[in-house]
């Protein structure tokens, strides 16, 4: 019976003990100060996350492309935004130095601080690589050449009695220059050709073919394009290089040295060409032509 009544006793002294802290004030006030610093770390976050990230507040990304790499800084002084060259490449359609894409495009909106990622144009010119072409047969050299993104300045010849029409020199700027060098792309480059003696060409049919045929023909030759003694209607290099041949110098069919240069007169009044290239035989057909009594086919040499 005691047992029982110390453990009835234990049981409503422990009740009293929970009643008199659940009804006390200093809990309630407690808890009452733990929401309220719930409720103020949350609205202190978000309000920081509104003024960290800037919500609400956007700016149009300027043009930059075409800008010059140097003026940027200018540009961009009162835009609020960075910027970070990410690559260069080589490109021919702005100078160098420029920037030729950005990310994010013109015109979007993004918020104030944003890195604008720009790609560039490379400050230094594309290079190339010059090929070997001692040895080689003119009609193979060209080719050769142009696929490394060089260019034919012209033919030049030299007596050699090994080979007529092989190159035995490779020229860039009046100076020999060896294979595997670095040189910048586009340059022109001058072929040195056998040549035995006494060996000549026959000067080609040019009228009404186009400036870049009539290139092409007399190279096939081991001739050189000559002065362009007249253009008609060309006030550009384009309207140039789309004009038609009306006249030549020397006239087709003459003996011509090997290297010799042809003088051209061109047009692109399309009226004076038209009887000339109604005429003119297929520049492929032209490029294989051979008159039976030249003493020199330019079409025939084989690499020994």
């Amino acid at each position: 019976m005691l047992s029982l009544h110390l453990e009835s006793f234990g049981l409503y002294h422990t009740s009293t003990i929970i009643m008199h802290v659940l009804f006390s004030r200093r809990l309630w006030l407690n808890l009452a100060l733990i929401g309220l610093l719930i409720v103020g770390l949350v609205f202190g976050t978000l309000l920081w996350l509104k003024i960290y990230t800037l919500h609400g507040k956007t700016h149009e990304v300027p043009e930059l492309v075409g800008y010059p790499l140097s003026k940027l800084d200018e540009v961009l002084a009162d835009k609020s935004f960075t910027y970070a060259i990410t690559d260069s490449v080589y490109s021919d359609e702005l100078p160098r130095g420029s920037v030729l894409q950005q990310n994010p495009r013109a015109g979007q909106q993004v918020k104030e601080g944003r890195i604008i990622y720009l790609t560039a144009t490379s400050t230094m010119p594309e290079m190339a690589v010059m090929p070997d072409l001692m040895g080689k047969s003119r009609r193979m050299a060209i080719p050769v050449l142009e696929i490394s993104g060089l260019q034919l300045e012209s033919l030049s010849y030299r007596p050699d009695d090994s080979c007529t029409d092989c190159v035995i020199d490779q020229l860039h700027r009046g100076k020999s220059i060896e294979p595997g060098a670095q040189i910048r792309k586009g340059e022109r480059i001058t072929l040195v050709l056998g040549q035995r003696s006494a060996v000549k060409t026959k000067v080609p049919r040019l009228l009404g073919l186009s400036y870049a045929d009539a290139y092409a023909l007399l190279n096939a030759y081991s001739l050189n394009m000559g002065e362009i003694l007249s253009c008609e209607n060309c006030p550009t290099a384009d309207d140039t290089v789309g004009a038609y041949v009306i006249n030549q110098s020397p006239v087709a069919h003459e003996d011509a040295s090997l290297g010799s240069f042809v003088d051209l007169y061109l047009s692109t009044d399309s009226l004076k060409a038209e009887e000339f290239i109604i005429t003119a035989p297929n520049i492929d057909t032209l490029k294989y032509q051979h008159s039976e009594d030249s003493e020199y086919d330019p079409l025939d040499f084989e690499e020994e």
